[in-house]
């Protein structure tokens, strides 16, 4: 934590960076439960529901590497501010339109195709308002930072969807998305740092080990989300749900705070997956039990903070120049695919067997991404 308050007083434009770009992203912690509810409930299937989620983070993950080679052409603010218009006037689509399956999940593909790009521009900032000294504890902290998006994002969702209803829960998010943008886009260093052009073709990063190895890992890591926040909704209900989201996240910033600085080296990324793994498995043993489910919760989010902490390093410290931002593209690309494949597969195991089937869907993501960082920390240490 001392590296963290280090990184405020010696970085305050990046720390500037950091906090705006939190409320930006507000939306995309609430994003996920607010698309459970409000689609199941007008159309009756978690199938439905998840299937429009996984088209909303395909239609991301699509976006990522392109947006991020946009910002380099025409600039952050540009990019951004049409992609936030685009994306709010669609999740107010999705409020109001009927509620036909090919309406709600075309609605949300264009959602995620224009996610505004705020991630990679902050990360593409990080290192031109930062000493290089201080790279690994900013990352640290946005890694640890953003957890608030996740604890507070889904109770925001639910206790507006509890008390108001779902229509003014996607309106809610909608309104966020837009005034969080404005707040990220008033920082000076958006409007004055260039991203550098990349000529390349597109996808040449990905020839990059350091990040076709974050993509991969973030593709299996941020999948195995999926079964829980839509195993949790269907066994437990949304505002119950939304509670365990947050202590899921809470448990994210205790490990961001005092297990990451603890394991360095190449092992760590493998010690941190697995403790996010134990605390899925250990959901199985009693699935209907709120107060287990939500310690296990606790216990996979120590993992999570740490996990994607290293993922930013890896490209922090593997890429320069034009490559960086599109490395950057990729990664939450890989991690959209892996939630939107998880999302799916979670719905329709719960409507297929029933909702403990989407916990299983958790755990086997987790498992393939623990096997994944051995092999890539085993091949590390040859190099």
């Amino acid at each position: 934590m001392t590296l963290g308050i280090s990184a405020l007083k010696a970085a305050p434009e990046a720390i500037a960076v950091l906090i705006s770009q939190l409320f930006a992203r507000f939306p995309f912690g609430m994003l996920s439960i607010a698309f459970i509810i409000h689609i199941q409930a007008v159309t009756g299937s978690y199938a439905i529901a998840g299937i429009a989620l996984g088209a909303q983070t395909i239609g991301a993950s699509i976006s990522g590497p392109l947006l991020a080679r946009l910002m380099a052409d025409f600039g952050i603010r540009r990019v951004v501010i049409l992609s936030t218009l685009t994306t709010s006037l669609a999740l107010l689509g999705l409020a109001f339109v009927e509620p036909e399956p090919i309406w709600l999940i075309s609605l949300a593909l264009l959602v995620g195709f224009s996610s505004p790009p705020i991630q990679p521009a902050a990360r593409s900032i990080y290192p031109q308002v930062t000493p290089k000294k201080l790279m690994p504890a900013l990352f640290s902290l946005d890694a640890t930072s953003q957890e608030i998006i996740w604890v507070l994002g889904p109770l925001v969702a639910t206790l507006v969807a509890a008390s108001f209803g779902n229509v003014p829960m996607m309106i809610t998010v909608a309104v966020i998305q837009v005034l969080g943008t404005i707040w990220f886009l008033l920082n000076k260093s958006v409007g004055s740092i260039k991203i550098p052009k990349n000529n390349n073709v597109l996808g040449k990063a990905l020839r990059n080990p350091r990040v076709a190895a974050a993509t991969v890992l973030g593709l299996l890591f941020v999948g195995s989300f999926a079964g829980v926040e839509v195993g949790a909704v269907a066994l437990f209900g949304k505002t119950l749900a939304g509670v365990m989201f947050a202590v899921f996240s809470l448990g994210s910033i205790f490990g961001g705070l005092f297990l990451a600085p603890r394991f360095k080296g190449s092992n760590a990324l493998t010690i941190f997956s697995a403790v996010t793994l134990l605390g899925y498995s250990a959901i199985l043993v009693a699935p209907q039990e709120p107060v287990w489910v939500g310690l296990c919760l606790f216990v996979a989010g120590i993992g999570v903070a740490p996990t994607l902490g290293t993922f930013s390093l890896m490209i922090a410290t593997g890429t320069s120049g034009s490559e960086t931002v599109e490395a950057y593209g990729w990664t939450t690309t890989g991690q959209l695919v892996g939630f939107s494949a998880g999302s799916a597969l979670a719905g329709i195991s719960i409507d297929i067997v029933d909702p403990t089937a989407a916990i299983l869907v958790s755990v086997v993501f987790g498992a393939f991404t623990v096997i994944a960082a051995l092999l890539i920390s085993r091949t590390s240490k040859k190099d």
